[in-house]
């Protein structure tokens, strides 16, 4: 399932549940309870706090809503819920469906262009930074701390530690407290181009551009077309040997947190 797919899911799920839970006063509570008034459950069900739990979902659809960036229409957003408690909605699913689908695309394809044009005026300034190269596939990379240890090929495994931010500072990933091992055969190019030219021991910046990161189609929390800068320290290039031990090690540790 693509993130969309997963998007789409959950804003169908909680305003659905919104839409029936605003109709669900004490009188259905009761007609769902009728002839059931010795069982435990339904009796919880007929005193349920509807008016906080009503609550608690427009909160999360509002919250979907300021996420995705709409620009709601309170009174036909309460047209569509009142509709639809009547069962007398103006549109068909699949009218429902291609509606939200087509406003997710439009939107991601704003946001694709907005972080190309971004991109582009990003690498123009970094450009003229003092210490910062630039490799022919368009990465950018900056020395910070340099090492003096061995230098690994875009086949090894190594032992990082990293932090990563969008271009306006926002930091959306790290390894944590202690270093990640990471084969550089398995993850975006951007790192498979650039941690071989860092030497064991060296911390950096590296400046990736979308092409070389998670490119038009995104990745979770990273958008389509974003530039990525991942501050990074090169702690160790392991051998086959090392990532066998360090493996062990891992698995080891985490048997005893169970």
């Amino acid at each position: 399932m693509n993130r969309m797919s997963r998007v789409f899911g959950l804003v169908t799920l909680v305003l659905v549940a919104s839409v029936l839970l605003v109709g669900c006063n004490d009188k259905k509570a009761q007609e769902v309870t009728s002839g059931t008034s010795g069982n435990a459950a339904a009796e919880a069900l007929k005193n349920y706090d509807y008016k906080k739990l009503s609550y608690a979902l427009g909160l999360s659809a509002g919250q979907y809503i300021a996420h995705e960036e709409i620009k709601l229409e309170y009174d036909e957003f309460k047209r569509g819920l009142e509709d639809a408690v009547k069962k007398t909605p103006n549109m068909t699913d699949e009218e429902i469906q291609e509606l939200m689908r087509n406003y997710m695309m439009t939107r991601m394809d704003a946001i694709a262009t907005a972080n190309s044009a971004a991109g582009k005026r990003f690498f123009d300034s970094i450009a003229k930074q003092e210490g910062v190269q630039r490799d022919s596939s368009g990465l950018h990379y900056k020395l910070i701390e340099e090492g003096d240890g061995v230098q690994p090929t875009d086949s090894s495994s190594v032992l990082m530690n990293y932090k990563a931010r969008f271009i306006n500072g926002e930091e959306f990933d790290s390894n944590g407290e202690e270093p990640v091992l990471i084969d550089l055969r398995r993850v975006i190019q951007g790192w498979t181009i650039g941690i071989p030219k860092l030497k064991q021991g060296t911390k950096a910046t590296l400046y990736i551009p979308a092409e070389l990161a998670y490119g038009a189609r995104g990745r979770d929390q990273v958008p389509a077309n974003a530039t990525l800068i991942f501050d990074v320290e090169l702690v160790k290039v392991m051998t086959p040997a090392d990532v066998e031990e360090y493996t062990k090690k891992m698995e080891s540790k985490a048997a005893q947190t169970k």
